[in-house]
């Protein structure tokens, strides 16, 4: 359909006027980009997401939905046969939201980005920016969850059709698992592994210097470092040093009179096992854990989100790292995808139960897995 179509002509005259709250906006259809839903989703469906993305988001009038203060998303309102085929929208389309957001755009695509990302091809004169992009972004983050679609307006300077988007869930295949219990490399590896076979800690062991501080340094460095900040300098450095050097010897003394150890603190490692032991050239899952306090919205109202939090982020990482966010990708590829989707779903599933914790997918929103299945 050209952009040039007008839909409020096209339509009964009595279907081109509308009362908030229940008759379509026809008028802001060629100028607005639009949600697009399938009849099984409901308004609170779209709120809880929006809810997920953003503390200031909520209904704040009738049929209108803050995404965040400045972009709203205005609806739903039911689609017909009529409209779903002036829209050109797909034949599952039995309901729409309007974006009412301020145009924001930036510079023409660059050409080594195209072809990377729907969103950016759909505007390839202007790029959207600023609150525009983001309502996007977050738009497109529910649509993905919703199994919905997007119907883009382009505008000026493109002039080009409206273009529609249908983000795949499949895209991205990471989850990540939130939780308070820590659980150390080599009993992680041995938790997954049941599952992923291979599974083992992507650490390097480093061994232990001999020497600290500036013991540690080479002599002839020393003399150099002494002509560059002058003896005086020096010396107040290397009685700090000696302080370091007294409190270590010290406290291995101390560990070893009680019969303890002294143990390097971890507070980051990640354990890797391949997506399948017999294809090689299917990449590898990597678990990456660490303390986090970057928790998303969705995770911040579990009882245990005000102590330390513990992530867990499961990720895919083919042989050639542009396939892991590839909207396209050749057929095997597809495969490995999925092969890796499925069973970073189970790990994540048995993380869910060890560690007490709830998972997220890539745009924040929480995933369902059942630890008991």
């Amino acid at each position: 359909m050209s952009e040039s179509t007008d839909l409020a002509a096209a339509l009964p005259t009595d279907t081109g006027t509308f009362s908030a709250g229940s008759m379509l906006p026809v008028g802001k259809l060629d100028t607005h980009h639009l949600l697009l839903l399938a009849d099984d989703v409901t308004a609170d469906e779209v709120e809880a997401l929006a809810l997920s993305q953003d503390i200031q988001a909520g209904w704040v009038g009738v049929s209108s939905l803050q995404l965040f203060p400045g972009a709203y998303l205005q609806g739903p309102w039911d689609v017909d046969a009529q409209m779903r085929s002036l829209l050109g929208a797909p034949e599952w389309t039995s309901q729409l939201m309007v974006l009412d957001c301020p145009r924001v755009r930036a510079g023409a695509l660059p050409p080594a980005l195209a072809g990377k990302d729907p969103l950016a091809d759909a505007f390839p004169l202007a790029q959207p920016t600023g609150a525009e992009l983001v309502a996007l972004t977050r738009m497109r983050a529910i649509a993905r969850r919703l199994a919905g679609a997007l119907r883009l307006i382009p505008g000026a300077p493109d002039g080009a059709d409206p273009v529609l988007i249908e983000p795949s869930p499949e895209v991205s295949a990471s989850l990540t698992v939130y939780g308070p219990v820590w659980i150390g490399p080599e009993d992680l590896a041995a938790l997954l592994g049941q599952r992923a076979p291979g599974m083992r800690p992507a650490l390097h062991a480093v061994e232990p210097p001999k020497a600290i501080g500036l013991d540690a340094v080479d002599p002839d460095k020393l003399e150099r470092l002494v002509e560059t900040i002058g003896a005086e300098v020096f010396e107040k450095a290397w009685h700090a040093s000696k302080e370091v050097r007294s409190r270590t010897e010290w406290e291995e003394a101390r560990a070893a009179a009680s019969g303890g150890v002294i143990e390097d603190e971890l507070d980051g490692y990640a354990v890797i096992a391949p997506v399948d032991g017999e294809r090689e050239g299917w990449g590898s899952i990597e678990v990456q854990v660490g303390a986090t306090d970057g928790l998303p919205l969705a995770v911040r109202g579990e009882s245990w989100a005000r102590g330390a939090v513990l992530s867990y982020d499961l990720r895919w990482k083919p042989l050639d790292q542009a396939d892991a966010y590839e909207e396209v990708v050749s057929r095997s590829r597809r495969r490995e995808r999925q092969t890796a989707r499925d069973l970073i779903e189970e790990l994540a599933t048995i993380l869910v139960g060890a560690v007490t914790g709830v998972a997220v997918d890539d745009d924040g929103f929480l995933v369902s897995l059942d630890p008991g299945q």
